[in-house]
């Protein structure tokens, strides 16, 4: 969808969502949920996000309209306005909260997109609009997409249930003196078997070639690059490297939480 296709945008607002377990578990943060929506608004509008609304250690399993965050959002949202995610999960785990919100959305006259999911493709948008004009758009009145839509949110719900059973205190407590604790191994290190006691842990190891990649990128960040523009500047800055821009984003990302870099 072009900017041309609405006749009139008013504002444009984010939406941003973590729970305290996530944002220690999975490394999510409020900021880079933020630094996404931003580059996309940039990018689609050539503009900046009028105002973020943020829940903090709030789970996506409580309703929308429970959340002091979203609901401020709701109460404050109005015709040509459009609202930016960056997933599903961040506005809602429950499908069936998610597919009543839509509805409400379209009926107010309000753009919706999840940014890291469906890209620039529209979840809802005015009813007033000419749908002919969007050219790519998720039409919500058929009923494959309702139903590929309560998948997703059902998968998310699923997800977090699993990662909660998985991944206990103990884990985060040995990830916090810097052994490794399964999953992709992080970006600038490498995992070293090391005996403790009766059991063998893997240490995470610098990787010198990889740390001076990282050192890059965090000076980049310090001097307000984004994503896109630090993944230019390393891969011409250093020889045989070829970052993507979402994983300097992952990188920043788990340096906010204190964690090592994976991506």
């Amino acid at each position: 969808m072009s900017v041309r296709a609405i006749k009139q945008i008013n504002r444009v607002f984010g939406y941003v969502r973590v729970s305290t377990k996530e944002q220690v578990r999975s490394g999510i943060s409020l900021e880079t949920q933020q630094q996404a929506i931003t580059e996309f608004v940039r990018d689609k509008y050539n503009r900046e996000v009028d105002e973020f609304f943020i829940d903090d250690g709030v789970s996506g399993t409580r309703p929308i309209l429970e959340r002091d965050g979203s609901r401020a959002l709701t109460d404050t949202i109005d015709q040509h306005d459009v609202v930016v995610c960056t997933r599903l999960d961040r506005l809602s785990r429950n499908a069936g909260d998610l597919l009543s919100m839509i509805p409400t959305l379209e009926e107010i006259g309000v753009t919706l997109f999840f940014c890291e999911q469906f890209g620039d493709v529209p979840i809802c948008y005015p009813k007033a609009v000419d749908s002919k004009g969007l050219g790519s758009r998720f039409d919500m009145n058929e009923m494959a997409n309702k139903i590929m839509l309560m998948v997703l949110s059902a998968v998310s719900e699923i997800e977090h249930a699993t990662v909660i059973d998985r991944f206990g205190d103990g884990k985060i407590d040995w990830a916090s003196r810097g052994y490794f604790i399964g999953g992709k191994v992080p970006y600038g290190y490498r995992v070293e078997p090391e005996k403790i006691g009766n059991k063998t842990r893997g240490k995470l190891v610098e990787v010198p070639e990889e740390q001076a990649v990282l050192k890059t990128i965090y000076a980049l960040d310090k001097r307000g690059y984004g994503a896109k523009r630090i993944a230019d500047q390393v891969n011409s800055l250093h020889q045989g490297v070829n970052i993507k821009y979402s994983k300097v984003r992952k990188i920043l990302n788990r340096k906010f939480q204190g964690l090592p870099s994976a991506a």
